[in-house]
């Protein structure tokens, strides 16, 4: 089977979920062309993927790292042109490679150029409705939200969309997947797609040891995720305000992809990249992190506590954030008033949440078997449409 995955570029979420669809299809034999941009474009080629770029489309950012209305509209001043640009590069690279099904991470031009050539599509997305929220600009933001509602009638040409969140009402993103009716018939919540789950780690324990760290202490991972001007601000806040837990045992990724060079301080190791980011959640007691849905669904399968600095400004994280504090899995802290004193306290309310509802995401994230259910559904489409 033939496959053509195209993969949202912002940030690595998008990229780290779709990543676990093609290995999978790689392992099985399965022929993958893959197109992305961006952030996704340099972690999926570091990951040693072949990746066709394509024009990419973004959102502004303030200089603090946050959501800008002002510079999103600037920047998006021609993005219908930027959105055809889109759809005639993918159709150019469906066109030589003719595949069997397209598999759409969160883009819009994937699924147009697929239903322009008359090919299967399956969509996965977090979010149904992107909603652009912005405490000083209220109405550029509701003109802004305006045109983007035009996104949610793409997905609905997709032959099946899946969502990579857990059902109501475990819904992470629950804000940013409100469906007009009769749209949800067509939408399917399947949970983290991951390619290994808890069950192919070892306990916590023996997950620190073997990530060098006492198995007797409580280990805090910082997890540098999204965008590059939004994990520079969330390094240099973090980092500024780690000295509030200097007796706790840290490891801190910088998420930056291919660098190898580890600092050690006291109980404190500072790595560019992790390697086996799964392992690092296995080991961690709490995880530091924005409030992406994909890092935030990877810690609630492994069982972590979290501690959420979600993007100034940025709806969706807002709404994680709060979504996943409501229900007892979280902490969130404003990054803009984060000192030390704020970030221990942050960090010791949540080594205090309770396990209950950890143990009820678990029992769900093996019953629903995001990957399994991603793959099974790109499998069927792309046999029927061979066929």
């Amino acid at each position: 089977m033939r496959v053509h995955v195209a993969i949202c570029g912002i940030g690595f979420g998008h990229a780290s979920r779709s990543l676990a669809v093609v290995r999978y299809l790689l392992e099985r034999g399965d022929e993958v062309a893959i197109s992305s941009y961006g952030d996704g474009l340099d972690y999926l080629r570091s990951s040693g993927l072949e990746v066709n770029p394509v024009r990419g489309v973004d959102y502004g950012r303030a200089p603090g790292g946050g959501v800008s209305v002002r510079w999103t509209a600037l920047r998006n001043v021609f993005l219908p042109l930027m959105v055809s640009q889109q759809v005639f590069q993918e159709m150019a690279l469906m066109e030589s490679w003719r595949p069997d099904v397209v598999l759409s991470d969160t883009r819009a031009s994937a699924v147009l150029a697929a239903k322009a050539l008359g090919l299967p599509v399956v969509t996965l997305l977090n979010q149904y409705r992107t909603v652009l929220g912005h405490r000083n600009h209220p109405r550029a933001a509701s003109v802004a939200n305006g045109l983007i509602d035009i996104v949610p009638r793409v997905w609905n040409l997709s032959d099946r969309v899946v969502i990579a969140d857990y059902p109501p009402p475990y819904t992470i993103s629950s804000r940013n997947l409100h469906m007009r009716r009769g749209e949800e018939r067509r939408v399917e919540f399947v949970g983290p797609v991951l390619d290994r789950g808890p069950e192919s780690y070892p306990d916590r324990e023996r997950a620190k040891e073997l990530m060098g760290f006492s198995p007797d202490e409580p280990l805090v991972c910082v997890l540098t995720t999204g965008p590059s001007a939004e994990r520079r601000a969330f390094r240099e806040r973090v980092y500024a305000a780690l000295d509030g837990i200097k007796d706790l045992q840290v490891l801190f990724s910088l998420g930056e992809p291919g660098s190898s060079e580890v600092r050690v301080n006291g109980k404190w190791r500072i790595v560019p990249w992790l390697q086996d980011e799964h392992l690092a959640l296995a080991a961690a007691d709490v995880v530091v992190s924005r409030a992406g849905q994909t890092t935030v669904l990877k810690s609630i399968a492994f069982g972590c506590r979290m501690v959420l600095l979600p993007v100034p400004d940025h709806a969706e994280q807002l709404g994680n954030a709060s979504s996943a504090e409501s229900k007892g899995l979280a902490v969130v802290l404003d990054q803009r008033t984060l000192t030390p004193e704020s970030f221990r306290e942050g960090v010791m309310r949540a080594l205090e949440l309770d396990r209950r509802p950890f143990d009820a995401y678990a029992e769900l994230t093996g019953r629903l078997g995001g990957l399994r259910r991603v793959v099974e559904l790109v499998t069927y489409l792309g046999r029927r449409g061979a066929a």
